[in-house]
């Protein structure tokens, strides 16, 4: 799949957010119907662990990254189990190797310097990271293992 621009991105985000609680469920009900396998996985991945908050900020994100993705050059095949699985465990494989190199920053731009979908991963960790309202309760801590959790579901996208 060809790189979602930064427009689309843009275009996609400003779409979501301007939804009327009535539009959220019928774009809810879609992605059940295209991608069942990535919505219950956004449901389900890290449940034990993240808060009805954080929970809730990877299930909009995860909606949000699945229509940028819906735009790009290619019809999305639908995700499956072992996808998610090989996806996850690539990821893995990666944070295991960012730990043990010395020159962390530079390893990481490294990587995601030559990511096929960094304007659509940019979005997410810009939206993890930029200033949260008081009232939210997303901790630090979960914002990263929620922003692996989403290259998770973009890996398995961009086929």
């Amino acid at each position: 799949m060809q790189p979602i621009s930064a427009e689309i991105v843009e275009k996609t985000w400003r779409k979501q957010a301007q939804m009327s609680p009535e539009e959220i469920p019928r774009l809810v009900n879609r992605m059940a119907k295209q991608q069942p396998v990535l919505m219950a996985y956004l449901m389900a991945v890290d449940q034990d662990i993240l808060n009805r908050e954080e929970q809730e900020l990877q299930f909009y994100l995860g909606i949000a990254v699945w229509q940028m993705m819906e735009q790009g050059d290619k019809k999305l095949a639908k995700v499956t189990e072992k996808r998610i699985e090989e996806m996850e465990q690539k990821n893995e494989e990666m944070l295991e190797y960012l730990e043990k190199e010395p020159e962390f920053e530079k390893t990481v731009e490294m990587i995601f310097g030559d990511y096929n979908q960094k304007e659509v991963l940019r979005y997410v960790f810009e939206a993890l990271f930029e200033e949260a309202d008081e009232e939210e309760n997303i901790r630090e801590g979960m914002k990263g293992i929620i922003g692996i959790n989403l290259k998770t579901v973009i890996d398995c996208l961009d086929q």
